[in-house]
């Protein structure tokens, strides 16, 4: 008994469906007789690119707290770094951040000394087009020079040495500058009335290094290990908005 239900329902399906091809090119044929033989076919139109959203605008006044919890991974380094931000074109701005590092530690065979100071400056860029009602967050791109200048010094030093015998001295205070290039992403979020939170992650290349012959660094403040090239860091900055420039229909 199925089979025969089976077969029909085919059979069926097989007649609907010719019966709709017959009607299809019967429905063209005449749209062809009514349009002519010359007449072109309507041009799809292009897509056309969203405009970026009206967020807010305004200077941003930050504090990047993932230097707090650098004691956390190496107990003899003690950082700080405060930043600002500020639109020069609606998905542009202009970004500088200051910040020392000091670091001090003691292994016995060598005891370390290091304070500096280090300032950034740069570019972000917003490609995050979304125009949603009170939407101001941002996905950032952007670059950075920095310059750390520091004073490092060591108050005792051994080389050991089993033929010659070991040998100490120390290193009086004398300073060191470096120069750096950064690739930068983040991403950043207004989670209170003019109040963001904002996560980097940046590469750091470094492109000079002067009177670093002596004794190279151990850490470079705002850069990372003085041993390295390049560095990978990460910020976390919560920064507060004042608001300028902005619509008044901007909520």
């Amino acid at each position: 008994m199925l089979r025969y239900i089976f077969t029909s329902i085919i059979l069926l399906t097989f007649i609907i469906n010719v019966n709709a091809q017959q009607n299809g090119q019967e429905g063209s044929n005449s749209q062809q007789g009514q349009q002519g033989p010359n007449q072109e076919e309507p041009k799809q139109k292009k897509k056309e690119k969203l405009p970026y959203p009206n967020k807010k605008r305004g200077t941003s006044l930050g504090i990047d707290v993932s230097r707090f919890l650098l004691p956390f991974f190496d107990e003899d380094c003690v950082a700080f770094e405060a930043t600002i931000k500020t639109n020069f074109k609606k998905r542009a701005f202009l970004v500088g951040a200051l910040g020392f590092e000091n670091i001090s530690f003691d292994d016995k065979s060598y005891e370390y000394k290091s304070s500096g100071i280090y300032i950034r400056g740069g570019i972000d860029y917003d490609v995050f087009i979304v125009d949603e009602e009170r939407n101001n967050d941002n996905i950032l791109f952007g670059f950075r020079y920095g310059m750390a200048i520091q004073q490092q010094q060591s108050d005792s030093y051994t080389i050991s040495d089993d033929y010659w015998g070991d040998y100490s001295s120390s290193i009086s205070p004398y300073t060191v500058n470096t120069h750096w290039i950064e690739l930068v992403s983040g991403l950043r979020t207004e989670i209170w009335n003019n109040l963001y939170m904002s996560a980097y992650a940046s590469l750091k290349i470094k492109v000079a290094s002067i009177n670093s012959t002596v004794m190279e660094p151990y850490r470079i403040p705002g850069f990372g290990k003085g041993t390295n090239t390049a560095s990978l860091g990460f910020t976390y900055i919560v920064e507060y908005q004042i608001p300028w420039g902005n619509k008044k229909n901007q909520k």
